[in-house]
């Protein structure tokens, strides 16, 4: 941390050995390699380590934060893109004569991803119109593209990517991600035809099948027609294997969408009689189809990186801020959603919204204070959760295996010879904006590239957080107990292991990331009453230290969510409750009503009633001198509070003492660390208004 502070305060990068040790590392295994290193303080919007920041890297699809970020600021959050059909012509009864318009304005989520299947969504307008009372239509089914400008192949991108599922074409009608899916099963004996099932099959997409059964592999191979939505299978596939699968994109999507639609009509009961000599008329009615709204898209692009998405996201852009949905007019409203925001316009080359084009470029530092920019926006928080989450969301198993996975938010970048990761990452007392870049590495084979860029991040992580320190001091104390079963000796054991731990009020929070609180979910340099106890029972019932860390956080917070208005703030009503460590024993009842409407300033929060059995101040003194509990029996112990609507105001272990009477484990404000000392003599010299204590039994089981 104090390293941190002194990196916060420098000018000068000249002499940084953990900036060089990650040159060191990068150089070492990608030597023709080109490395690009910028992390940035959200907080001071200055640079912490910076290698190349300055100079231009191809970004792939780490550009997608670039587009996102300008639409995030640029359109409202509740914007959704829209599919309508209108009815131009004449209605006679239950039949439609006239055109039948399909005006696409720039959704490309009709397909599987949030319905049940891809016509599901087209069914929405199918039967709606059914629900018209429309049964025949007779007339033209008109294709209005006419939202989008511009080709829908970018010219930009090299040819061979419109043969890929990455490269669809672009179009405002789009079906399925202008997709297909082909599975491929063999046959059941040698030299039969492979059986090829095409997935949505709207008899649109025509194949030619020259695949056979044979072999122990699948050694196939695809040609597509440049125009057409022509395939053309061969090769061969064994009959051990029972599937494989290939998504291939289409030619002309607005037509495809056109026989979705078509075969959507069929399925609603709707006849649909082509006819191009019937009158257009004037325009009778319409139908919506709203898709889903800007939040959405943000997380397919910046956690799936779904190009299709992102582009459309860019030509929407255009239409909203410069009435023109093309390419052009997108890019120009990201270069001055740049100066309008001070950002660097002049480090950004912008030749499309998705990253694909090898024309595209950036310098890492402009593309980090974009990110320490965006982070401090009101809809800051929005953009940081659309980015993927390690092991959870998008990407895959990318960072899936480091300790502080949930420190870190991310977006990946990737075309031949071109690997990039951008995002946050949580550090101590601040949130760092970072982007890490390996150009020119045609020679480092992909899955090494990727291994470079994730072990940067990480270190980069680990060095800035302290956390993980306090975790591989957790693992040391745990390992130490390894042979202690029951859950008796095991809290005895770390409850005692803990002593002499500096006191400090409040060491833990929610985190780095989480308002108000950015304090470490795991600290055991310094304790507090309730965060001793909680350390000391996390480490007694984990299994396995793997488990620690869920399970620290599971007892401090209901059903282990990390935030402030989960937390078991108080110690009878939340903390013993949601734990179900049972409190009593006593002779007189303690109630009270605990005010968390006024404490979390929440009206919609109910107040808690407390209501236990208690020992009197002056019996819990005389009992705490005389008697002796069971052999290895350990509890906790409650010191009840006089003041409104607080339960407690202090917590901690009681144990038999070497003779009679009991002695009290605590974090002890008064002495300054953790200690151990009579109950009785804890009792006497406490400065606590209190009635008196009220003991709790721990689980049996974590």
């Amino acid at each position: 941390m104090c390293f941190l502070l002194l990196l916060l305060a420098s000018a000068s990068f000249a002499a940084n050995p953990f900036l060089d040790s990650l040159i060191a590392y990068a150089e070492s295994h990608a030597p023709t390699a080109k490395l690009g290193i910028s992390v940035r303080s959200v907080k001071t919007d200055s640079l912490i380590l910076n290698h190349n920041g300055n100079e231009w890297f191809t970004p792939a699809s780490t550009m997608k934060l670039l587009t996102t970020a300008t639409a995030l600021q640029s359109i409202p959050l509740d914007w959704a893109p829209k599919t309508l059909v209108h009815l131009e012509g004449i209605r006679r009864g239950k039949a439609f004569s006239g055109v039948l318009r399909l005006e696409g304005r720039g959704d490309p989520n009709i397909s599987a991803r949030y319905y049940p299947s891809a016509l599901s969504a087209l069914s929405f307008l199918t039967d709606s119109l059914k629900s018209k009372g429309i049964d025949t239509i007779r007339g033209v089914l008109d294709l209005d593209t006419t939202f989008f400008r511009g080709p829908r192949k970018p010219k930009e991108w090299r040819a061979r990517f419109f043969n890929a599922w990455y490269g669809a074409e672009i179009s405002p009608l789009s079906f399925n991600d202008n997709c297909v899916l082909f599975e491929m099963r063999p046959g059941e004996k040698d030299g039969d035809s492979v059986q090829i099932t095409i997935i949505p099959d709207v008899g649109y997409v025509k194949v030619k099948n020259e695949i056979k059964t044979g072999g122990h592999h699948a050694k196939h191979k695809f040609d597509m027609d440049p125009v057409n939505p022509e395939f053309t299978f061969s090769g061969t596939i064994g009959t051990n294997v029972p599937l494989t699968t290939m998504v291939l994109p289409v030619r002309n999507p607005a037509a495809y969408f056109k026989a979705a639609f078509l075969k959507s009509l069929e399925d609603s009961g709707i006849t649909y009689i082509e006819d191009s000599k019937v009158y257009r008329g004037i325009a009778l009615d319409s139908v919506i189809l709203i898709g889903p709204p800007l939040r959405s898209l943000l997380d397919e692009i910046n956690q799936r990186s779904q190009n299709l998405h992102s582009e459309s996201l860019l030509r929407n852009l255009g239409q909203h801020k410069r009435k023109e949905g093309s390419a052009e007019s997108g890019i120009i409203s990201t270069r001055l959603f740049l100066q309008n925001s001070q950002l660097q316009a002049e480090d950004f080359k912008i030749a499309d919204g998705s990253g694909l084009s090898s024309q595209n470029s950036l310098k890492p530092n402009a593309l980090t204070k974009l990110l320490a920019y965006m982070k401090k926006q009101r809809k800051g928080d929005v953009y940081y959760s659309s980015l993927a989450i390690p092991g959870v969301s998008g990407a895959g198993r990318r960072l899936a295996g480091t300790p502080f996975r949930d420190k870190i938010r991310f977006k990946t970048g990737f075309i031949e010879g071109v690997h990039g990761l951008a995002g946050y990452i949580a550090a101590d007392n601040d949130t760092l904006a970072f982007a890490v870049y390996l150009n020119n590495a045609q020679k480092v084979r992909e899955s090494l590239a990727r291994d470079i860029l994730d072990t940067l991040t990480t270190r980069i992580a680990k060095h800035h957080n302290d956390e993980v320190t306090q975790l591989e001091a957790g693992r040391k104390l745990w390992q130490e107990a390894i042979a202690i079963k029951t859950p008796n000796e095991r809290i005895n054991y770390f409850s005692n292991k803990l002593k002499n731990k500096p006191y400090f009020l409040g060491p833990t929070g929610e985190g780095r990331s989480i308002h108000p609180s950015f304090k470490p979910r795991v600290n055991f340099n310094e304790m507090d009453c309730m965060t001793y106890m909680e350390h000391a029972l996390a480490l007694a019932y984990s299994k396995n230290y793997e488990s620690f860390f869920d399970l620290l956080q599971s007892i401090r917070y209901k059903d282990g969510i990390i935030d402030y208005n989960t937390r078991n703030h108080y110690l009878i009503s939340d903390w013993a409750a949601n734990n179900k460590f049972n409190v009593g024993g006593g002779t007189e009842t303690f109630e009270k009503e605990i005010d968390k409407k006024n404490f979390f300033k929440d009206s919609t929060i109910d107040n808690s009633i407390v209501s236990i059995q208690y020992l009197p101040k002056a019996q819990a003194i005389i009992y705490a001198d005389t008697v002796k509990f069971a052999k290895d029996t350990i509890f906790g112990v409650a010191i009840l509070s006089d003041l409104p609507g607080l339960d407690a105001a202090h917590t901690g272990f009681v144990v038999n003492g070497k003779k009679k009477g009991l002695m009290m484990r605590h974090a002890s404000q008064l002495k300054g660390k953790v200690i151990e000392q009579p109950l009785s003599e804890f009792l006497k010299t406490t400065k606590i208004k209190t009635p008196g204590i009220a003991f709790f039994r721990f689980r049996e089981e974590g």
